[in-house]
């Protein structure tokens, strides 16, 4: 079963381009000045507001269970890829479904796309430092009413388990490792009834051991609950570990899918020298 499809995704990052103050002739520069929306000024220059194309016509389609990596040069816009998905950023244009339900423009929000089962997981992780581990993990749960005291236990139990995070339990996210860190988030969004994670770079400073074990965990949840991955990767051999696709984000489009082995002979001589 499909559990995601995104047709001609567009996305445009507002922004304030340089402009030089106007020239008047018989009328005071505020007069002129106030006739311009949503201007800044600062210090006598103006910066208009602009718009720049960081996602222009971008497609995926992913099954249950699949786990798709998405790579490109920085600055491509893989994070903001991730971004519009969960609907921390809205999308210029475009369509996406889940589980073969299309997603209206007025419902593609943060908090709807997290309740129909898509799971965020920052790179830096984003846990609070002053909860526990178990008690990160809990706190959404309890914020959108996600079942009893005890199911809630429940819950965070089970994910702490799966991303073998459980003896961690009481700890605070200061005093754990990197690897641990980010394995917290992950169970944190897993736990939320995750079925679709977006992950960004998420064994970004990871030693051998570590990045090992993520992946493998990852592997885990693919084989064991179907959960589709997305993963903005700067490591092409995570798509090869994992035995997963990768596509490249380039001239705003994601390049069609393809396993690591096929990079080496690809016809674009760019997506060739993103192999080493």
């Amino acid at each position: 079963m499909e559990s995601i499809s995104i047709k001609n995704l567009k996305f445009s990052l507002r922004t304030y381009v340089k402009s030089e103050l106007p020239r008047v002739t018989g009328k005071s520069l505020s007069g002129v000045l106030s006739k311009t929306l949503n201007e800044v000024k600062i210090a006598n220059t103006i910066f208009m507001p602009s718009s720049v194309n960081i996602l222009d016509g971008v497609n995926i389609s992913l099954e249950r269970g699949e786990m798709l990596c998405i790579s490109g040069k920085s600055g491509a816009g893989k994070s903001s890829l991730l971004r519009v998905i969960a609907g921390l950023e809205k999308a210029s244009d475009g369509e996406i479904s889940l589980f073969g339900e299309p997603i209206k423009s007025n419902e593609w929000t943060a908090l709807s796309m997290a309740q129909k089962g898509i799971g965020f997981v920052f790179q830096n992780s984003a846990l609070i430092s002053d909860l526990t581990v178990k008690e990160n993990i809990a706190i959404p749960l309890l914020y959108h009413n996600m079942g009893t005291n005890e199911e809630i236990e429940q819950k965070v139990n089970r994910a702490l388990l799966l991303m073998l995070a459980n003896g961690f339990a009481n700890d605070y996210p200061y005093s754990l490792s990197l690897g641990m860190r980010k394995r917290v988030a992950v169970a944190r969004s897993w736990a939320m009834d995750a079925k679709i994670l977006l992950l960004d770079e998420p064994t970004a400073g990871l030693d051998r051991n570590s990045r090992i074990n993520f992946l493998s965990l990852m592997n885990n949840l693919r084989e064991l609950y179907k959960t589709t991955i997305i993963m903005v990767v700067s490591d092409l051999q995570i798509a090869y570990d994992t035995n997963s696709k990768i596509s490249f984000l380039m001239d705003k489009k994601l390049t069609p899918p393809m396993y690591f082995d096929e990079i080496k002979d690809n016809a674009d001589p760019r997506i060739r020298a993103m192999a080493g």
